[in-house]
């Protein structure tokens, strides 16, 4: 003990000392004995680190030939001046000692006196250290180094001994880099080292069950611990399944808790540490897995998540609100293992009965059957048997009343629907929850329909879950995959001259557009639009999107079928990938369509608003195109010819007189110039002007399963009357007269027979303005001034009421304006209607 405390102050007295020796070594027997002197310091810091094995401890000792007893038992009072140099000491061997002289050192020596202070000192330091120095470094031997002492600290098994000091830790500090750190190291390393030779250790797929196993060996050491924090664990796990890894990662979290209960509930407690963005990446395959049996897997989840759904709001939430209302399944197995652990246990029935009353409430919804698509319909359908499936009698009776009320509520939306599928699926369900409540035995409700699979299917669901022979699939294996590249036994060696300058990481995950050739014809952009799912380029689709408004706006001839064709495509079209400006380019497309072509886009547009298979968002855009399209159309193009006369007079002269001029020109002082005449050009949107307009007010009152633009829909029928509105403004004069008349017998409809939002009235009192400036003193005949003045009746009558203050400034505006044009063409009106105006 004191011969290690002597060597100790003597070596450590001056660490500037220690730092030049080992930068300044002029022969591999000095840097030997520098290496040798800083391991009786690393020794010392490796004291301080508590949590070391007897396994580790054992190793160290042999691996020096220091008596164990000497090392591990100095004084903590020697530890704490060294903590702090060693972090600086571990940096040296990775610069300056890599660069030079690492290859110079045989293999027994760089595990004996190199390796050996990364595996075995103090984890976190040494990891960090490690990590830092490869994403700095550019010089390739420092890099291998690097590389070298990691794929050493992994293969030994030292992520678990991080991971079991980081859940004992009292703060943790370093918790979100270092989980981050882990999740990506695969990434990293690649796109460092694409220019050195790696192994298979870091391919993905293998690293993932590596860390796994290093994660669930840390739990099983952590099982008997007091005061452990599984908030470092939760975080690792959540990011995990987060960034894709999900599946293997609940594999191995299945095969832990098959070990035995005790295992379950720590998983449960790690699962409680992980945060909402990653709860339901890492929770939806416990639900989806395919390759458990049905029995085997309702246990574990009972297991990992029963005894958390009450006590935690965020798991609750995602279980039964996320899970039912916006996730979709396919199959019905995971249906039931969703109610599955509000059975177990007494305390949580309740949520059975609260969740079937939020499901009878949003089934019976008139939204829920008009805007939601069958399939998702269905589904609530299937939930609602579930779980009324796994209440007793008991619980059905002392509910009985309620389930009534909500039924009675709910069947005649379903009756009233459209869609036959709707109505079979609304029957079955009621006759489903009636039947089982003893509601008239004698007399049961059936209705008359016709059998399906769908109907079927839910009425096997009250017999519960039978789980077919040849469903359950064989576990995926987590076995280290070999990459195609092999490594070859003796890389190559670097030249100690090599210019690391030269030399730069090429960062594999920076994505380039530009090296992606963008299409130059509309059929090209089609053709790519079009391919299938599974010959999809994302990068491709990204740049043609970009594309194609410059293409379309630079066409020349006739493009009526291609622009067709293109809105086909891009008005349905939603953003499977991640674009920030998807929804802007896609809009500028078929702006750029509707100008390139107006007459058939428009037709088609116009036809598809009144359309079943769009969302209210769908037809809103499509307003927006029209609106911006008419304005691009009807814009004057001024052009400015600066000396036309002169063009003229050119021509007809001679060269000399030409030459003459010219001189004259240069030479006169002008002091003033006539005010030069601009040229513009007609109002391309004057005469397609009715395809914008006219379809858009024909089917007004069409019974649509998710469109009513008379009660609910309100939003869409503002913007209606406002795009109508907007496209008779940029139509100009030549067609105001019949278009007049048709909007202002249009807007009239709604102020005689409907109760109106005050969106809807700030956009009839708009129309109309534009209704009463733009209609010509010959337009205002006996069709159009009574029903203009019957609207102003309507406007005068609209301020006596509780209104916005937006909206009594339009309507005070509006009268001004029919005032105004009233007063200025009562004259003409008069000789045209004769004394009855």
């Amino acid at each position: 003990h004191y011969f290690i405390q002597s060597n100790l102050r003597m070596v450590c007295s001056d660490w500037a000392d220690l730092e030049l020796r080992l930068k300044h070594c002029s022969s591999c027997d000095e840097l030997k004995q520098c290496l040798e002197d800083g391991q009786v310091l690393f020794f010392v810091v490796s004291t301080s680190t508590s949590n070391l094995t007897d396994a580790e401890k054992l190793t160290i000792s042999q691996s020096t030939g220091i008596q164990q007893e000497l090392i591990f038992n100095i004084p903590a009072s020697e530890h704490s001046g060294f903590v702090a140099k060693f972090s600086s000491y571990l940096r040296i061997l990775l610069d300056d000692i890599a660069k030079n002289w690492l290859t110079q050192i045989s293999e027994d020596d760089k595990k004996k006196l190199y390796y050996s202070n990364f595996i075995y000192g103090p984890v976190l330091d040494c990891f960090l250290t490690i990590l830092s120095s490869l994403k700095q470094s550019k010089h390739l031997k420092v890099m291998q180094a690097c590389y070298d002492v990691l794929t050493q600290f992994v293969s030994v098994g030292r992520l678990q001994q991080l991971i079991v000091e980081q859940s004992l830790a009292r703060s943790n500090v370093h918790i979100e880099s270092l989980a981050t750190h882990l999740c990506n190291m695969p990434e990293n390393i690649t796109n460092k080292m694409n220019l050195l030779n790696t192994d298979d250790m870091f391919n993905r797929a293998n690293y993932i069950v590596i860390l796994m196993q290093n994660i669930l060996g840390a739990l099983e050491r952590l099982q008997h611990q007091s005061s452990v924090k599984y908030n470092f664990v939760g975080k690792l796990l959540g990011k995990l399944a987060f960034i894709g890894d999900k599946n293997i990662v609940v594999q191995c979290l299945l095969e832990f808790v098959n070990r035995g209960p005790e295992y379950g509930d720590q998983i449960s407690e790690v699962l409680t540490s992980v945060s909402s963005l990653h709860l339901e990446a890492i929770t939806l395959p416990f639900f989806t897995c395919d390759y458990v049996k049905f029995e085997d897997l309702k246990f574990y989840i009972d297991i990992v998540f029963g005894s958390k759904i009450v006590l935690i709001g965020k798991l609750c939430t995602l279980l039964y609100q996320k899970f039912i209302f916006v996730k979709f399944f396919k199959d019905i197995r995971p249906k039931y293992l969703l109610f599955y652990p509000l059975t177990t246990k007494e305390e949580r029935r309740y949520l059975l009965t609260k969740t079937l009353f939020e499901l009878l409430t949003v089934w019976g919804n008139k939204s829920s059957v008009d805007l939601q698509p069958y399939d998702h319909h269905f589904s609530l359908c299937e939930y609602i048997i579930i779980c009324f499936f796994y209440m007793d009698n008991d619980e059905r009776v002392l509910i009985k009343e309620k389930i009534m009320m909500l039924l009675a509520a709910g069947m005649p939306v379903h009756l009233g629907s459209n869609h036959s599928d709707f109505r079979r699926a609304g029957m079955v369900t009621a006759e489903i929850l009636t039947q089982f409540l003893d509601i008239n035995p004698e007399s049961p409700l059936k209705f008359d329909y016709e059998e399906t699979d769908d109907t079927r299917k839910l009425k096997s669901l009250m017999a519960g879950y039978v789980e077919p022979e040849d469903l359950v699939k064989e576990p995926p294996s987590p076995i280290i995959v070999e990459s195609d590249s092999k490594v070859p036994e003796h890389p190559r060696e670097l030249d100690s001259d090599d210019d690391d300058e030269e030399l730069k990481p090429f960062n594999m995950a920076d994505k380039n557009l530009a090296a992606v050739k963008a299409p130059v014809y509309l059929k090209e952009c089609i053709e790519i639009l079009t391919e299938r799912e599974s010959d999809r380029d994302f990068d491709k689709i990204e740049i043609t999107l970009r594309t194609l408004p410059k293409i379309l706006a630079s066409s020349e001839g006739n493009v009526d079928e291609l622009a067709l064709e293109i809105t086909q495509i891009v008005l349905p079209m939603t953003s499977e990938f991640y674009m920030e400006d998807f929804s802007e380019c896609r809009k500028d497309i078929l702006i750029k369509c509707c100008v390139a072509a107006p007459c058939t886009i428009a037709d088609y547009l116009c036809y598809q608003f009144y359309e079943e298979n769009y969302t209210i968002g769908n037809r809103l855009d499509i307003l927006d195109v029209l609106v911006q399209a008419a304005k691009d159309l009807s814009k004057l193009d001024l052009e400015v010819d600066e000396t036309p006369l002169d063009d003229d007079r050119k021509k007809s002269m001679k060269p000399w007189e030409i030459e003459v001029m010219e001189r004259l020109k240069a030479k006169t002082r002008v002091f003033n110039t006539a005010t030069k005449v601009n040229f513009g050009k007609e109002n391309k949107f004057s005469s397609v002007s009715g395809n914008f307009f006219y379809a858009l007010m024909l089917q007004y009152d069409r019974n649509i399963r998710n469109l009513s633009l008379t009660e609910e829909d309100t939003l869409v029928l503002g913007r209606l009357i406002y795009t109508l509105g907007l496209i008779l403004h940029c139509a100009g004069h030549a067609h105001a007269a019949p278009m007049s008349k048709a909007l202002v017998g249009f807007i009239r409809v709604f102020t005689d027979s409907y109760v109106l939002d005050e969106y809807v009235k700030q956009t009839i009192l708009f129309a109309s303005s534009i209704v009463a400036q733009i209609s010509p003193a010959a337009a205002m005949t006996a069709e159009i001034y009574p029903q203009l003045m019957h609207i102003r009746l309507w406007a005068e009558e609209l301020l006596t009421e509780p209104i916005s203050a937006d909206t009594t400034k339009l309507a005070v505006y509006a009268l001004d304006i029919m005032d105004t044009v009233g007063g200025r063409f009562l004259p003409v009106i008069k000789s045209s209607m004769g004394h009855e105006c």
